[in-house]
């Protein structure tokens, strides 16, 4: 009879042990998964941002028309086109600037025209005609390099250096208030309009 118990109580035992192991393996599989699907969510906005701060370096950089370089990012991959002309030391530098963003694995710029001769003071003077293309690029790529702001949620317009700053996702008025002051630096802002921007 002892025995009978003993093996009754040795079964039991396992079969609780066996039932805690089953129980356990299902709360961990979620997590790992949660985890998968966070990385691939910052994969999908890393595009975004790379495009964003290629598009800005190259606006910034004097001596090759950034206004009208076109940028593409796949998985890492940048490429560059333009629909105008420009010299093979523009195509150069532009390569260059885009090779040094953090997370670009390569740079295609087979779409680049080159063979242009643009002087640099006529770009120069481009630049300042797109002042407002400009603004506009470097405030997003700002918004987008930020943390603890919705960055790549908040649409951008700017007309005159009046920049309009607005989302379809609602943000925290501390949020709003960051993209504010973000935008106020920015080199040519005259005024923020942050009215479309929807706050919790």
């Amino acid at each position: 009879m002892k025995k009978f118990a003993l093996a009754t109580a040795t079964a039991t035992a396992l079969t609780l042990a066996m039932a805690n192991a089953a129980f356990a393996q299902p709360t961990q599989a979620p997590m790992t998964l949660a985890a998968g699907e966070m990385t691939k969510a910052k994969e999908s906005t890393s595009d975004t941002w790379i495009t964003t701060k290629v598009k800005a370096d190259l606006l910034t950089e004097k001596g090759i028309p950034g206004s009208d370089i076109k940028v593409e990012t796949n998985k890492g991959v940048v490429s560059l086109s333009s629909d105008v002309a420009i010299s093979d030391s523009q195509k150069a530098t532009a390569v260059a600037i885009t090779k040094k963003i953090k997370g670009v694995t390569a740079v295609s710029a087979d779409g680049l025209m080159a063979g242009g001769a643009a002087k640099a003071d006529n770009i120069d003077k481009s630049k300042e005609a797109t002042s407002d293309t400009w603004i506009t690029t470097k405030v997003k790529a700002d918004l987008v390099t930020e943390k603890g702001i919705p960055g790549t949620d908040i649409k951008v317009e700017t007309n005159k250096g009046v920049v309009s700053l607005s989302s379809a996702t609602p943000v925290t008025e501390s949020q709003k208030a960051t993209a504010v002051a973000i935008t106020k630096k920015i080199k040519g802002v005259k005024a923020v309009s942050a009215d479309g921007l929807k706050a919790e």
